[in-house]
């Protein structure tokens, strides 16, 4: 009986990840460096990208995803290091951490609606449609592992009532632009790939400084409202995207939304206090 291929088969792939130097990002790029393959780490500035130091599989460029110029020339920057890129990983956007908050939708000024949307959908698009034309460029018939992941979020499944702009712009991106590239990619490049990863709330340092300061949080984003009752490992979420780049782990997996969110089933709409106040 001949055994099956398991690894990753991820050795040597060339890689591009957007927002490399966040939370998400970082712990990325080390997956994929574990993984042996070749990494694109774009940011917005090189002092975000120290966090990641050195390695000889790592390439820094800095680039605004919303500048299609400037995402094209960190493109050629990094064909010219590592050769073809394979795999992007479309991860750079505004987090609700970085977002003006309300009460209400009421509270929510137009400009703040569109620089949430100029970034993460956008910003987004254009990530995915310079990785697709460099595909139908410079990929080769024998290019392993062309998948692009799109990072989803909790909040394009169960909205966010004080955030609507986050949770528009995640629903547009994992849901109209997935389903729209799921049927592109391929007809560019015929084993291409494209889905989607949405995670639950992120076990990140910024997550437990939150959870510190108000410690009904984590109950709310993960105890009354997800099976695992806690929040996800950052490692947990570059596991699955590393299976989403995989063709020997996902090759038939395609416009999909891998939820990372430990059985998470909505939100908690009332706490017990302001249901007394409804009274």
């Amino acid at each position: 009986m001949e055994l099956p291929d398991l690894t990753l088969g991820l050795d040597g792939t060339h890689v591009l990840i957007t927002g490399a130097a966040g939370h998400i990002g970082s712990g990325c790029v080390a997956a994929f460096l574990s993984a042996g393959a070749r990494v694109t780490a774009l940011d917005l500035t090189e002092a975000k990208l120290q966090i990641l130091g050195s390695h000889d599989n790592l390439l820094k460029v800095t680039g605004d995803i919303t500048d299609s110029s400037q995402l094209e020339s960190a493109f050629e920057t990094a064909y010219a290091t590592f050769g073809t890129i394979a795999c992007c990983i479309a991860l750079a956007s505004l987090d609700l951490d970085v977002l003006n908050h309300g009460e209400s939708i009421l509270d929510l000024k137009t400009e703040d609606l569109q620089r949430t949307l100029k970034v993460n959908v956008e910003g987004t698009f254009l990530t995915c449609r310079t990785w697709l034309q460099h595909i139908k460029d410079r990929a080769q018939p024998n290019t392993k592992n062309v998948s692009l992941v799109i990072v989803g979020s909790e909040s394009g499944h169960f909205g966010e009532r004080i955030n609507p702009d986050y949770a528009a712009g995640k629903s547009a991106v994992q849901f109209g632009l997935l389903r729209s590239l799921a049927a592109d990619v391929p007809r560019i490049f015929p084993r291409g790939r494209v889905n989607v990863i949405a995670p639950g709330p992120v076990d990140t340092a910024l997550f437990q400084r939150l959870c510190r300061e108000d410690p009904d949080l984590l109950y709310r984003e993960a105890g009354a409202t997800s099976a695992g009752a806690r929040p996800i490992p950052v490692s947990d979420v570059a596991k699955g995207v590393l299976f989403l780049a995989s063709e020997n782990w996902s090759g038939s997996v395609i416009g999909q939304v891998l939820n990372v969110d430990g059985g998470k089933q909505g939100k908690l709409l009332w706490t017990q206090e302001e249901l007394q106040q409804q009274k």
